[in-house]
């Protein structure tokens, strides 16, 4: 009797990706969610994590084959994230890309917040949070910053963007020369390079006049 009591007491949670009742530790944490754990078991993050993986590894094999430019769907989009920001516009864009280039490419037209991101890309909730973990951890992709308590994503080009801006001022300030050495042969008078002329000149006169 013991063993069927422990038995009933165990909770049971349904993942909605293999539709089976699984006890509570085979689901992992996820704070924001209300119960704190995830959506799906742990078996199907696996098994998700890893068709991503090779769902990225075929499209880069594609990309290098194909070049930069696979497809006009699938170009990169060259809006203005300040004056051209049009959810309806970009979301047309990116029907047919994988959920993960569309959260990318939402990212770099000026969705920075996860509200954002799912009103362009029309994803759901858990999608999104998929493509994210993606491109934060696996991809690194994207990076995540807090800003006014409020979690928002950014596309790493604009950190090598300024890293490079960075390194060229760099490259600039060092074709100056630092040292004080330098400083005498700007200033007038007496080069440092005539050092010893005076007295050699002198010591011709005497020898003369001896």
């Amino acid at each position: 009797m013991t063993l069927l009591a422990e038995v009933s007491e165990i909770e049971l949670k349904r993942c909605p990706r293999c539709e089976e009742s699984l006890p509570l530790s085979e689901f992992g944490v996820c704070r924001a969610r209300k119960d704190g754990l995830n959506l799906y078991c742990k078996r199907c993050i696996r098994q998700k994590i890893s068709l991503s993986r090779q769902a990225l590894r075929e499209y880069k094999k594609a990309r290098g084959k194909h070049g930069s430019t696979i497809s006009s769907d699938s170009s990169r989009l060259t809006l203005d994230t300040k004056t051209s920001f049009n959810s309806r516009r970009i979301a047309r864009m990116l029907r047919k890309l994988s959920p993960a280039d569309r959260v990318r490419e939402a990212i770099r037209c000026g969705a920075h917040t996860q509200k954002e991101i799912a009103q362009v890309t029309k994803l759901p909730k858990d999608e999104v949070c998929d493509a994210l973990a993606n491109l934060l951890l696996w991809t690194r992709e994207i990076r995540t910053q807090i800003v006014r308590h409020q979690r928002m994503y950014f596309v790493n080009e604009e950190i090598e963007l300024l890293a490079k801006a960075q390194a060229g001022a760099g490259k600039r300030n060092r074709s100056l020369n630092p040292s004080f050495s330098s400083v005498g042969v700007l200033m007038p008078g007496r080069k440092p390079s005539a050092k010893g002329k005076r007295r050699t000149v002198k010591a011709a006169a005497k020898t003369k006049s001896a």
